[in-house]
């Protein structure tokens, strides 16, 4: 039997094991119960593969195994109800986190320059060591008397109403124009100075090639556009906000939090990630740092406590809808399916899991972009032959990467609890899911979140159904990645190296 007949016939043998399986469960659970159960394991997978997707990015292609992700899927949600609830700490710190960007994203512009200076050794060490010292000063002395508390502590005041047309009126933490423009013009330098710095001035082992100027100074030319409007409308933009239909600002949370997690990963990649890519132990050490400073920063401004996030109008009316256009016009909560109470919330999650593996496979397969960063991981010295810049593609990865982990911690906000340890078991599923599908395997990630979504669900089905002990269920997932590596070490979809 040659090769090609026998994978056939493997894929056809798991196919009819896993009808199996489900028309056995089915047969035993009932429709009811079967219905349900299935409900929430795609809504379980859609979750883990949110998570999953980026990790594929970056560690299933980059080999950059990220142990900050859960926590950054932690701060999507965050950034994400934070907005939804009252916008105004968002708009408050925006100018300062769009600042420090622009100044980290001109690294670009510089690095071609820099690395051309004929330094001595010792003055290859001694310079990028200023200007380290040099931002720290700086960023602290740009934040000294920012009352950042005070902008954290509006998302605990309820601030729908529209009482004498401002429901900001009593409540105005925001510093004085005069007062607070100094602050990211200051925080910008800081951020040129870790540019300098991570562009290793005088080495020249740094290749970097000299890209048209306009190109290099696009990304940071929009922020630092973005900076000067954010600062103009922090105090008139949450306002606005606030007096917009309920579905609308949903959508508006979700672009921010993606935003937010696209500029942060860059400048993760950029500061923390890039001088360390030839001590991948160091990243490790580095990321699960950064996972416990990201927690403290949270339970600092929030405090260790549970929130939940309200659902918007299109999922909060009281009812249950008889189709998707009953539910579409009035937002009902529920939803009959198959004589199955379905909370239409899970349907986004599921649809939103759907859509964002459609998305990432064809920017992946379909685009140049796609090309550029598959060639840019496999064969880098080849893609710097073309003239392109090979650390902007790796940047570009990781910002992706932790884009879709922010973008999943808010599609999770309105369903699960708001709080900081909210991020770590996604994580570990996470990682499961990409060892289970395979590295770097967009389908396989899919598959294999679906694979455990469902597995969980029916694992907690049992367990409480049979009075058995929740961690069973909790251990499903680990004995499927078990069963996958030992009959399929480069798992489901991986290619052998």
């Amino acid at each position: 039997m040659n090769r090609k007949n026998k994978k056939i016939l493997q894929t056809i043998l798991i196919v009819v094991v896993a009808l199996g399986i489900i028309v056995g469960l089915y047969l035993y659970a009932g429709q009811r119960a079967f219905v349900s159960t299935i409900f929430s394991g795609l809504t379980l997978g859609s979750l883990f593969f949110l998570v999953a997707a980026g990790l594929t990015l970056i560690f299933g292609l980059m080999d950059v195994l990220n142990f900050a992700h859960g926590s950054m899927f932690m701060l999507g949600a965050y950034i994400g109800w934070q907005f939804y609830t009252n916008p105004t700490f968002i708009f408050g710190i925006a100018p300062l986190a769009l600042a420090f960007g622009t100044g980290v994203m001109f690294i670009s512009v510089l690095k071609p320059y820099v690395v051309a200076w004929n330094l001595s050794p010792r003055m290859q060490k001694l310079l990028p060591t200023i200007a380290y010292i040099l931002a720290a000063v700086v960023i602290v002395f740009a934040v000294l008397g920012f009352d950042i508390l005070a902008l954290a502590d509006t998302a605990m005041v309820a601030m729908t109403t529209t009482t004498v047309g401002n429901p900001l009126a009593e409540i105005s933490p925001q510093e004085p124009l005069e007062e607070f423009w100094i602050r990211p013009v200051l925080i910008m330098l800081g951020g040129l100075l870790i540019a300098f710095g991570s562009s290793k001035p005088g080495d020249k082992t740094q290749y970097a090639p000299k890209e048209n100027l306009g190109k290099a100074i696009l990304v940071p030319a929009i922020l630092l556009v973005l900076t000067v409007v954010s600062v103009f409308i922090r105090e008139s933009a949450p306002v606005s906000v606030l007096l917009m239909n309920g579905n609308i600002r949903f959508l508006l949370s979700i672009l921010v939090s993606v935003a937010f997690g696209f500029v942060f990963g860059a400048v993760i990649e950029i500061i923390l990630i890039r001088p360390l890519y030839a001590r991948p132990t160091f990243i490790i050490l580095m990321t699960l740092g950064l996972s416990y400073v990201i927690r403290e920063l949270v339970q600092f401004l929030w405090d260790p406590l549970t929130y939940q996030m309200a659902r918007p109008p299109l999922f909060a009316m009281p009812g249950k809808a008889a189709s998707i256009g009953e539910w579409l016009r009035n937002g009902n909560s529920t939803i009959d399916i198959l004589g199955v109470t379905v909370p239409t919330y899970r349907l986004f999650i599921i649809a939103l899991g759907i859509i964002m593996f459609a998305l990432v496979t064809l920017l992946m397969t379909k685009t140049r972009l796609g090309m550029i960063i598959r060639a840019g991981v496999q064969d880098p010295e080849m893609v710097e032959a073309m003239g392109i810049n090979v650390k902007s593609v790796f940047t570009l990865v990781f910002a992706l990467g932790v884009a879709l982990a922010t973008l999943g911690g808010i599609g999770a906000a309105p369903f699960l609890p708001v709080q900081p340890l909210m991020g770590d078991a996604y994580q570990t599923q996470g990682l499961i899911t990409v060892v289970i599908g395979g590295m770097g395997s967009y389908v396989g990630a899919f598959v294999g979140a679906m694979i455990l979504g469902i597995a969980r669900a029916f694992g907690d089905y049992f367990a409480l159904k049979l009075s058995l002990s929740p961690a069973i269920a909790e251990a499903s997932t680990v004995i499927i990645m078990v069963i996958v590596l030992l009959t399929k070490p480069q798992g489901l979809f991986g290619k052998k190296e």
